[in-house]
């Protein structure tokens, strides 16, 4: 199966302003803080979150960070993520379409951020978008990864698939794991 196509969330974002009710649903509420509450570090220097869609996760990231580098391969979302974090100079939002755009902003990015994003793509596309995480990392930097356990009609894989899949990088330890009936959160650290 390869890799859903971009423009299926094209789609959804023309019928809808937030797809997945990311500003409103429980479930997303509850999943970006338990996510952030899994980060071990107070304050990350430099962050990079590709696929950051309208940019809910990273407006609750960005008090955490001293610069966020969001990018996302729609502009609409590019736009309304714009929109939602207005008032935060230490964050950008750049159209960058994976796994072929990975943000470059930061050579040595102190935590990335992939949420909901990897069960979408393919094998070769999930080790193209990780591998260039990895690469965006600095010694000692980390990965957190967030998905939907389940598996999504348009997904490629499930969220747990997803995460088996990224432990296997000799590159990154597991250094948190949170795990419940809808959602998987890990942190893995660069080696």
């Amino acid at each position: 199966m390869s890799s859903t196509p971009l423009e299926r969330f094209g789609e959804l974002h023309e019928r809808w302003f937030d797809p997945w009710d990311t500003a409103n649903s429980w479930y997303e509420r509850r999943k970006r803080a338990v996510a952030l509450a899994c980060l071990p570090r107070p304050v990350y220097p430099a962050v990079v979150e590709p696929a950051c869609g309208i940019g809910e996760f990273t407006a609750e990231l960005a008090p955490r960070c001293a610069r966020l580098a969001a990018s996302d391969g729609l502009e609409v979302a590019v736009r309304r993520a714009r929109q939602r974090l207005v008032d935060r100079p230490h964050v950008s939002v750049c159209r960058r379409r994976l796994p072929d755009r990975f943000p470059p902003e930061y050579a040595s990015a102190d935590l990335v951020v992939l949420s909901e994003v990897l069960y979408y793509f393919d094998t070769g596309d999930f080790d193209a978008v990780v591998d260039a995480a990895v690469r965006a990392l600095r010694s000692g930097g980390e990965l957190l990864a967030v998905h939907w356990r389940p598996r999504a009609d348009d997904a490629v894989r499930d969220g747990d698939s997803a995460h088996r899949r990224l432990r296997g990088w000799s590159e990154l330890e597991v250094v948190v794991t949170h795990r419940e009936a809808e959602f998987l959160a890990e942190v893995l650290r660069l080696c």
